[in-house]
Order: structure tokens, then C-alpha cells, then sequence
């Protein structure tokens, strides 16, 4: 059922349980109306008819005086008079007004009063004529409560019209607002590129109006957002396929062609008989098997960042030095960090972005010295990555169409910190700063235990 019968439903039902208390209201009332008439017809009539024959001595015609008085009685509304002689025989009768509207008899039961009657005294003068009497009849006062009830309803009927047709006009105009906030929520439902609702009309409607616009557009950028870490993500991903491929073939492929020159000329040397050379062979294969051995640890460690995080942040970031220092052993790196654990998904996000940060400038800034520095206080975590390389504008410098600083705003955006990356002011370069809030990482805490605790619970419910 629909807000609108629903309403207008409501309103009838007022309507009728109304018009059913104010109808016996109504009820009584006429009811005690009609008594009353009654009762005050017969007295009145009784004094009359009293006066009327006061005087019937001076009358020389005693029996005309009465049908006078009969006749006095025709076209009363509430009285009947007649005429009995002393056999009880109906020798003259009024005849009472009759009313021009028909009433039902049914009605006429509701209302019809027991009648009453009379014998008015009459005086000496009339003795042997018979007994005069005054009939109650409550027809006509039936038939006036009856005009005064239809055209009670006619009016309630079509006050009632007006007002259930004012309702339903201002109901329409007032729900019309939902019809549209529902066509745009049906519309938002298949593309979030639906149009936006005009924020007008009843200041009730423009909150929800507002709400729903300001909901609309955060869905589309977070679509649009959606669709970016997709793309960026997939760019990553290529990106760190392509890495792989080239250090698999810059140094893993000259080691692996080096161990099939040497293990060829081993047999060379058996079937020549210079077994001597044999032992330098073999220490020279060792060897490429060694580089080989530390270069795959190399991969791994890139490939599983997040294990470095397991052994604590500062160590994780050690060894992420230790790294790029292997390939660019003339760089300078310095690191400032807490010893203390700053939470799981916290340093996660700390190596991630001293990681891209790192991986920037040792790829394209060229520097000599990177500062690495993290400091801990109650309000939240300050990040800074400092080089002295080629800047962000110059050629082959930190700037470029990369994925890597949108990762970082986004894994930033996520605890609802601040970033930045711009040149340094003092010197050449580029300087990272993040900052993460206490109550963003203590978000991101409670997020994941509460990841890690539904993962538990399944585990236990598989096994």
C-alpha cells in the first residue's frame, strides 16, 4: 500500500469515525427535541382548548362552539383534536398539517415518540355533548429532524469532497519529491553517472536532496577512483613483470651462460686430459651459482616486502637499504626511526612509502645522499624522504607519469593523512612528507585485527 492511500485511508477513517460520533450526538439530541415539542405541543393545546370554552355559557350553541374548536386544531404540526360523544364515536376531527418531504418509515421509527393524549375539561354548559381530546403526533417534527439531517450531510458531504480532494491535490504535490528521489536512486542503481537531483522545492526535501547529490558524487569518485588504482594496479603490475624479466636477464642470464661455458669446458679439459684446470672451473661455477643464489634472494625480498615488515619496521627498512646499496654502493642512506612498533598497518604503510620514495630517487633522481627520517609523536607519524638528486623537473629526474606517487596518496588517503613530494627549498632534490594521524592508524589497526579475526574464525570453522 502506498504512502498516499495510506494517508488518505487515515483521513477517511477521521472522517467516518467522526461522523459517527457527531451522528449520535446528533441522535440524542433530536431525540430529546422531539420529546420536548411533544410535551410542549399537548400543554400548550391543553390551555387553548381550555380558554376556548371558558365562555361556552354565553354561547347559545354549545355543539358549534366545539366544532369551532376543531376546526381551531387543522393544520397543526404536533396536535390532533377530536370530538367523541358519550358512546366513544368520533364525531369531529382535525385534520394536522402534513409535511413535503416523504420520510422514511424506518427513520420515522428512530424517531417517532409514543403519543400522548388528553381529555380536556369542558364545562357544564357542554354536558350530553361528549368529551373533547389532544393527540400528540410527532410526524412533522420527525419530518424536521429529517430536513435538517440531509442537508446537515449534504453539506458535510460536500465539505468532505473538498477536503479529501485538497488532500489528495496537496499529497500529490507534496510526495511528487519521492516519485523523482526514487527515479534517481533507480537511475544511480544502473550507472553512477546519473543525473543529479535539483536541490528545490520544501526545505525538508533539499536536506534530502543534498544528501543524496553529495552521495551521488562521492559514489562516482569513488568509482572513478576504483577505476584508477584498477588501471594502476595493472600498470604496477606490468611494471614489476618487466623489472623481473630485465634483472633476470641483466644478471641471471650472464651467470647461467657463464656455468654452461665453464661445465662445456670442464669436458673439453676430461676429454683433453688437463684435469688440472678442472678445480678452477668448478670454483668459477660456484661462484656464479653464489651470485646467482643472492640475486634470487634479491627478487624474493622485493617480491615479499610485507615479511620484511614481520621483523619489525626499522629492520625491514635496513634491509631495504642494504639493497639499493648492493647496486649503488656510492649513495649515501640515512635513517631516523623509532625502535619502538608503531602497529602492523602502520608500518606497512611507512615501508611502502619510504620503499616507493627510495625507489624514485635511486631510479631517477641520480642523488648522492638520501635522508630517511620517521618521527613518532601522540597526534601521529611524520615520514620524510630527502635526496639531493636531480629534482622532480629536470631530465631523467623524480617527475613523470608513474604510478607510484598516486599509490602512495592513495595508501595515504586510506588512514586520512596529508601528503606531499615537491623540490627541496634548501637544496636540490625532491622531499617526501606524509603525515598519518594517530586516530586514521588506530582506524586501520582495529580494521585489520578485526579482518584477522574473521579469517581465524573461518580457519577454525574449516577445521
Amino acid at each position: 500500500m502506498t504512502l498516499k492511500s495510506t494517508l488518505l485511508a487515515s483521513i477517511v477513517a477521521v472522517a467516518l469515525v467522526t461522523l459517527l460520533f457527531g451522528a449520535s450526538i446528533s441522535y440524542w439530541h433530536a431525540l430529546s427535541k422531539v420529546e420536548a415539542e411533544m410535551q410542549a405541543a399537548i400543554a400548550v393545546g391543553s390551555r387553548i382548548a381550555a380558554n376556548a370554552v371558558d365562555d361556552a355559557e354565553e354561547s347559545a350553541d354549545p355543539s358549534r362552539r366545539l366544532h369551532l374548536l376543531i376546526a381551531d386544531f387543522n393544520g397543526d404540526r404536533h396536535l390532533r383534536a377530536f370530538w367523541q360523544d358519550t358512546s366513544g364515536r368520533v364525531i369531529a376531527a382535525s385534520h394536522p398539517s402534513t409535511s413535503a418531504r416523504a420520510v422514511p418509515d424506518w427513520f420515522h421509527e428512530i424517531f417517532r415518540q409514543p403519543e400522548q393524549m388528553i381529555a380536556v375539561d369542558l364545562p357544564t354548559a357542554f354536558d350530553g355533548l361528549g368529551s373533547f381530546h389532544l393527540q400528540t403526533d410527532s410526524r412533522n417534527e420527525v419530518a424536521e429532524v429529517w430536513d435538517d439531517i440531509w442537508n446537515t450531510l449534504k453539506i458535510l458531504g460536500v465539505l468532505c469532497m473538498l477536503v479529501l480532494g485538497c488532500v489528495y491535490w496537496l499529497l500529490n504535490r507534496a510526495l511528487q519529491p519521492l516519485s523523482a528521489l526514487a527515479g534517481a536512486l533507480n537511475a544511480i542503481h544502473k550507472s553512477s553517472d546519473a543525473p543529479r537531483i535539483p536541490e528545490t522545492g520544501p526545505s525538508e526535501f533539499v536536506e534530502v536532496y543534498s544528501g543524496f547529490n553529495a552521495m551521488a558524487e562521492r559514489l562516482q569518485q569513488t568509482e572513478a577512483k576504483n577505476r584508477r588504482l584498477t588501471e594502476q594496479l595493472a600498470a604496477v603490475q606490468e611494471e614489476e613483470r618487466a623489472d623481473l624479466a630485465r634483472d633476470l636477464h641483466d644478471e641471471i642470464g650472464p651467470f647461467l651462460f657463464s656455468v654452461d661455458v665453464d661445465a662445456t669446458s670442464i669436458a673439453h679439459c676430461l676429454d683433453n686430459g688437463k684435469e688440472a684446470e678442472i678445480p678452477a672451473r668448478v670454483k668459477t661455477i660456484r661462484e656464479s651459482v653464489w651470485h646467482m643464489q643472492r640475486h634470487v634472494r634479491e627478487l624474493l625480498g622485493r617480491l615479499r616486502s610485507d615479511g620484511f615488515v614481520d621483523i619489525g619496521l626499522v629492520d625491514a627498512i635496513d634491509n631495504l637499504i642494504d639493497f639499493w646499496k648492493t647496486r649503488y654502493p656510492a649513495v649515501s642512506i640515512e635513517l631516523s626511526a623509532p625502535s619502538h612498533p608503531l602497529g602492523k598497518e602502520l608500518e606497512q604503510t611507512v615501508f611502502r612509502i619510504i620503499q616507493e620514495s627510495l625507489s624514485n630517487a635511486m631510479r631517477h633522481g641520480r642523488p648522492a645522499k638520501v635522508e630517511i627520517e620517521i618521527d613518532h609523536s601522540v597526534e601521529g607519524i611524520l615520514v620524510e624522504v630527502r635526496d639531493d638528486g636531480l629534482g622532480m623537473n629536470s631530465e631523467g629526474g623524480a617527475g613523470g607519469s608513474g604510478f607510484g606517487i598516486p599509490g602512495m596518496r592513495e595508501r595515504i588517503d586510506a588512514l586520512s593523512g596529508e601528503f606531499e613530494v615537491g623540490p627541496r627549498t634548501s637544496s636540490s632534490g625532491v622531499i617526501v612528507r606524509a603525515w598519518l594521524p594517530a586516530s586514521g592508524a588506530a582506524a586501520a589497526d582495529r580494521t585489520s585485527q578485526q579482518q584477522q579475526n574473521t579469517k581465524r574464525i573461518a580457519a577454525d570453522a574449516q577445521a
